[in-house]
């Protein structure tokens, strides 16, 4: 038995190309964007997002190859922004000196 034609294609197509990254990188980034509002935060988030569906060819793409890249977008900034308020909390007002006590 011949493995059928369309699956073989389905599974080339769902594989992330560099292609892609140029497809979707700008619309992705914006809707980091819109989440973290960091443009250097944003950029880190984005290159996590590319990695984790270059890597993760299981799961990639669940949908549409836009739809799921926004989908590890918007978990990513989420986990970013979930950490760096604990992180804005934990140690607001504080200062950290590195000099030794005398």
């Amino acid at each position: 038995m011949q493995p059928d034609k369309n699956q073989e294609r389905k599974q080339v197509n769902s594989k992330l190309t560099p292609e892609l990254y140029d497809l979707y990188a700008a619309p992705v980034y914006g809707s980091i964007l819109n989440i973290v509002h960091k443009g250097p935060i944003a950029k880190k988030i984005l290159e996590n997002v590319f990695v984790i569906a270059y890597t993760d060819n299981k799961t990639f793409p669940l949908r549409s190859p836009l739809m799921s890249l926004i989908d590890i977008a918007r978990e990513k900034s989420a986990k970013t922004i979930k950490a760096l308020t604990i992180i804005n909390e934990c140690c607001l007002g504080t200062t950290v000196s590195i000099e030794k006590n005398k």
